[in-house]
């Protein structure tokens, strides 16, 4: 359960919590940009830790005439506000838009070894005046803050508004016919091969709101989403990307979680156990094993439900692993015991039948379940029966 926790919110581990905060710093004065200013596109690789799982992405300002090299980046937040961890948790905590030095920036993917690319934008001069203007409006403290929202508002999304707010109808967006369209879940799935206990946290924590399709530019959430989105657009007619080049060409492997600790392989062996002393234990023996089970199960069903209802984390809503991760069980383990009452035998037919529909369901419910929940669902699927069958005193049960 440890793991799981490292992961709820998946904000703890998408947002850029070892980047430095310049937000608090005052801008100074500027001059209108040169013409030999350029304006960037910087794309991260993901990297081992949580918080950089997915990677990031920022702007870049370079005006050699007048000593700019900055970076402005919309993944920061104030440590100092007051009530951070459960702002942070409920979703109320607002992230801001810094602006700081190129080399401080890179200096965190660099000892990391994580892979940053540029790319430069094909601007007139109007177009990169008009996109340094806002980014400065935008970083002033009455206006640096927003709500952040991992899918929905971010560091990636931040940036393809801003573009299209600086060019309007100019930038053309030409799609890729072979390119289908895939689901939020799916999208985020495809950098967690090898992190499977983040894989795992995500799918319990992330609602059905997220098995939706998202089209190219919803995709541009992710970062490196974004810079194939950004690759794909002309601006009147010519390509939006003029040259790139590598800032960090470092790119250590990422880690994979070692085969022995990894959920699916842990949670079947809580179902072989099971499986085998489920009619070998003594009475004192289940009922501890028992109420241990359904309250940890229970436990995790009001986690999720508050993540629900109680947080402002819009992908955390329609969770439909409450069918089976049902907080209802912390009510259920004080029916748990050797004398078969009629609460006991009701409610454990109740958890039978429930859990069987979902495995039954499995592919038609309107959310995406993990296959590692299947080993889970089917231990209180065994012990719930292995109850059902005692009530009717079905011998050695």
């Amino acid at each position: 359960m440890i793991h799981f926790f490292r992961v709820l919110p998946v904000w703890v581990f998408t947002v850029l919590v070892a980047m430095p905060l310049f937000a608090q710093r005052i801008m100074p004065p500027t001059q209108p940009l040169s013409r030999s200013a350029y304006i960037t596109l910087i794309t991260c690789d993901p990297g081992e830790q949580l918080y950089s799982t997915f990677g990031h992405s920022a702007i870049g300002v370079i005006d050699p005439e007048q000593g700019i090299n900055w970076v402005f980046n919309y993944g920061t937040f104030n440590f100092e506000v007051p009530h951070f961890y459960s702002k942070f948790v409920s979703g109320k905590l607002l992230y801001q838009l810094s602006y700081g030095s190129k080399e401080r920036f890179l200096y965190e993917y660099k000892r990391s070894q994580r892979r940053v690319t540029e790319d430069v934008l094909n601007l007139t001069a109007y177009q990169k005046q008009e996109l340094f203007h806002q980014l400065k409006n935008n970083s002033l403290p009455e206006n640096r803050e927003y709500q952040y929202d991992f899918f929905f508002d971010n560091c990636a999304t931040r940036i393809v508004d801003l573009v299209y707010k600086a060019l309007g109808d100019s930038l053309v967006y030409h799609a890729d016919s072979s390119r289908k369209e895939i689901t939020y879940r799916n999208l985020i799935d495809i950098y967690l091969p090898k992190s499977h206990w983040s894989d795992f946290g995500i799918d319990l924590a992330l609602g059905s709101v997220i098995d939706k399709p998202a089209n190219p530019r919803q995709q541009a959430f992710l970062p490196d989403y974004l810079r194939d989105y950004l690759s794909r657009c002309t601006i009147n007619g010519i390509p939006f990307f003029i040259h790139s080049q590598e800032l960090v060409s470092e790119s250590a492997p990422l880690p994979e979680t070692a085969w022995y600790v990894r959920p699916g392989l842990l949670f079947w062996l809580v179902f072989i156990s099971f499986l085998v002393f489920s009619n070998r234990l003594q009475h004192k023996s289940w009922i501890i094993a028992d109420r241990i089970l359904f309250a940890s199960i229970g436990l995790l069903g009001v986690v999720i439900l508050l993540l629900w209802v109680a947080t402002d984390h819009d992908a955390t809503a329609g969770n439909l692993n409450l069918l089976w991760a049902n907080p209802l069980y912390l009510i259920y383990t004080f029916f748990i015991s050797a004398k078969k009452g009629l609460w006991f035998a009701w409610s454990s037919r109740i958890i039978v039948i429930l859990n069987s529909l979902v495995l039954i369901g499995w592919f038609i419910i309107p959310q995406e379940f993990n296959l590692v929940f299947i080993p889970i669902i089917a231990t209180l699927l065994l012990r719930g029966g292995v109850h059902v069958m005692r009530s009717f005193h079905v011998k050695n049960f």
